[in-house]
Order: structure tokens, then sequence, then C-alpha cells
């Protein structure tokens, strides 16, 4: 069982635990393997300590300056944070000035406490972020040095980008030698532009629409910068505006690199490895619908027991894609909670319960 999180209703944890009482209501002699899963996104930290990580958690700033006691989680010399932990939206009230004034510092510190605890490989979700700042807040925690024409320094969200002139990153890079940073994100939005961060995202933060042309100016002000000192174009790229931004800034500043969330999970918990020893995978998550389709986590693990030769099944909070779509992505057969359920409100009443139910379901099936 390697479900992601149903979100709003059950942890990925919680969703093994429903699934495998699924599977022992009706194989009661069957061996069950609980493997929580994520796509490098909201749920990735509790997943990887599920798996047997080192659960930290560490005060750092704020996306508006407040402390915050952010989680996240090491296994071995792997550091696993989530931005929305230090620097997430869900720790604002969203407003024109939050939109302006979030940054992301708290994330960049987490990124250095990980170092300073002997990480030598950081996953950093990108996901969820309060801030468009273009990861200036995170590279000004670790040390780079943003500048304006005076030779001041720059702080702030993503409204003082448009006065940053220079960019220095010598400390930075000395701190992170021989560290992989590695960035996992379910978008890949332009960094700049009408599909950028702060187009496409920003009216989330609470920006209006003065506001994303001011958060726009600002990444683009930023990426010329960097342009200037890194030879990474930003501006011209069609990519780099997950995060708000930090996916490019991290990337073109620091030589950060991004991957598959799911492929990195799957490495680093030994899915193929569960897999082989199973004769069936279940997965799950709350919505099974177009964007799952696009490689999230129940289609990634689904990808991978097919590789091996071992059937897979999903069940989910609901189904909005047809029986055809889900076994093209090698999902052979699927049951909603919200078609065992009386109703969708009894179904959200009680989510463990009506998954286990789907489980129950889709196993009687086979």
């Amino acid at each position: 069982m390697a479900p992601d999180k149903l979100k709003g209703t059950l942890t990925a944890a919680e969703a093994a635990d429903a699934i495998a009482a699924g599977v022992l209501a009706t194989h009661p002699d069957a061996t069950v393997r609980r493997l929580p899963f994520a796509d490098g996104g909201e749920g990735t930290v509790d997943a990887v300590i599920a798996a047997g990580a080192e659960a930290r958690v560490d005060r750092v700033t704020g996306p508006l300056g407040d402390p915050v006691d952010a989680r996240w989680a090491l296994l071995g010399d792997t550091a696993v944070i989530e931005m929305a932990a230090a620097s997430g939206l869900p720790l604002v009230s969203p407003t024109p000035a939050t939109a302006l004034d979030a940054h992301t510092e708290g994330t960049g510190e987490l990124v250095r406490i990980a170092v300073a605890a002997g990480a030598r490989r950081v996953l950093l979700g990108v996901g969820g972020s309060a801030s468009t700042d273009g990861g200036a807040g995170a590279l000004r925690a670790l040390g780079v040095r943003l500048l304006d024409a005076d030779g001041r320094s720059v702080a702030g969200g993503g409204g003082s980008l448009p006065s940053i002139a220079s960019v220095d990153a010598s400390s930075a890079r000395a701190l992170l030698a021989g560290v992989e940073v590695v960035l996992c994100s379910d978008v890949a939005n332009p960094f700049v532009g009408e599909r950028g961060a702060a187009h496409v995202f920003g009216p989330q933060k609470g920006a209006d629409a003065a506001a994303v042309e001011r958060l726009d100016e600002g990444l683009r002000r930023f990426a010329r910068v960097v342009h200037a000192a890194t030879d990474v174009d930003l501006e011209t790229a069609d990519w780099g505006g997950s995060g708000g931004g930090i996916a490019g800034g991290l990337v073109a500043v620091l030589g950060a690199t991004a991957a598959d969330g799911v492929e990195l999970l799957a490495d680093l918990l030994g899915l193929d490895d569960a897999i082989r020893a199973a004769d069936l995978v279940i997965v799950a998550e709350g919505s099974l619908d177009e964007q799952s389709l696009m490689g999230k986590t129940p289609v990634g693990v689904a990808r991978h027991a097919a590789a091996l030769g071992v059937p897979c099944v999903a069940v989910a909070g609901r189904i909005v894609v047809s029986s055809d779509a889900l076994q093209a992505v090698d999902i052979a057969d699927a049951v909603a909670a919200v078609d065992v359920a009386p109703n969708v409100e009894a179904a959200l009443a009680e989510p463990a319960r009506w998954l286990q139910a789907a489980t129950e379901t889709v196993l009687a099936r086979r």
C-alpha cells in the first residue's frame, strides 16, 4: 500500500492503515506492507518519517518575519524539507500587502540547519508558498548578498525585488560545497510573464492586479541581475516559477537541480524493492483526476509496479476520470469512497471507514 495523503481528510499513514484494514477484512491471511508515499509536495516529510527518518523541528523566520516552528526530516545524510512548513500560505492571512512582503528566509534557514546537521543532500518541496520573491529570502539566509545600486542589502519579499542591482553568491556556494540541493515540484510554470509565478499564483497569495504587476516587475529585475551574474536567463526560460520563483532563484544562483518528486521518493523509500515482494500494489489519493494522470503519486507508483510486472489498483476519495484513462496509466481498477458511502457528506465525515470500504470493494472485483 503506497497511498498519498487524502488532502483535508487523511494523512498518507492514516490512508495506509485504512487500506490495510480493508485488505485484511477480505484476505485475513494476507501480508501487508504500508509505505505512505508523496510526490515532493505537502506530506513528503510525513511519508519519509513514516519510513524511519528522524523527525526534526526548528524555529525559523516565517514569511512575514514572525517565528514559526517548521518540521523536517533527516534520513541518513538526506534532508527532506517542505517549503510550506517555513514559508507557506497557511502561515499568513493573504492580502495584497502580504503578497508583496512575504519572503522565503525561513526556507533558506531550514536548508542551512540541515547542512549543519550533516545533510549532504537536501530534497526541497517547493509547493504551497506564501511568497513570490524568486527565492531571494532563501538565498539571503544561505549567505547570498543581494544589494541595491548604493550597495545596501535588499530585504523583504517580492515587492522589494525591483531595487536589486547585484548578486554575490560566493559565501553561499562555499556553504553548500559538496551538498546537493534538489527541488521537487508538480508545476512547471515560467519565472515571469503571463504564465509566470506572479500572474498565475500571485492572486492565490492575496495579490491584486497592481501587486501582480509589481511582483512580475520585481522578478524580471531579479532575472536580469541574476543573468548578468550567472549567464542563466530566467526571463526567457520556460521554467523556474515553482514556489513563487524559488525554483528559478536556487537553480540559477546556487546550482540546485530539479527532479520528479515521485522518482526521488521511490529511490529514497525503496519503492521497487517493496513492489518486488508484493502480489498487488494499492495506491490512493484524495481525487483521481486529470492532474493525477500527469504523473502524481498514484500514477508514478503504478508506473513502477507495471515495470516490475505487479498489478496495481487504486482507491480514492473521488474519481473523475474514466476506467480506460486509468488503465492507460497502469491502474487496473479503482473505487472511490464517495461511491460506496451513502453520500459525499458521510464519506467526508468518516474518511477512514469509507476508504476501507472502497478497498474491500475493489478487491472483491478481482
